[in-house]
C-alpha cells in the first residue's frame, strides 16, 4: 500500500513544482522522440528519422498543450519506473 501511496504522490506532486516540471518535460521529450523517430529508423528511412527528430528535439514547442502532453508522458513514464524500481528492491 505504501508504494501505491508514494506513486500518487509521485504522480501529482512533481509537476507541481517548477524543478519537477520541467524534468518531467525534458523526460517526456526524450521519450516522444524516440517514439517518432523509432518507426523510420526500423524502416530504414534514415533521412525522414533525422528530420523527425530534428523537428522534436530542436524545434521549441507550437502550443501549450504539446508541453502539458509532454509533462505529462514525462510524468507517467518516471513514476512507472519509480514504481517499478521500488517494487524490485
Amino acid at each position: 500500500m505504501a508504494f501505491e501511496g508514494g506513486l500518487v504522490k509521485y504522480l501529482i506532486f512533481t509537476p507541481l513544482t517548477v524543478v519537477g516540471a520541467a524534468s518531467m518535460y525534458v523526460y517526456g521529450g526524450v521519450i516522444l522522440t524516440l517514439l517518432s523517430t523509432l518507426s523510420h529508423l526500423l524502416s530504414g528511412d534514415f533521412v525522414e528519422a533525422f528530420i523527425e527528430y530534428f523537428f522534436m528535439s530542436a524545434l521549441p514547442p507550437t502550443s501549450i498543450g504539446h508541453i502539458v502532453f509532454q509533462i505529462i508522458l514525462g510524468t507517467a513514464a518516471a513514476g512507472a519506473k519509480w514504481y517499478i524500481a521500488m517494487n524490485l528492491r
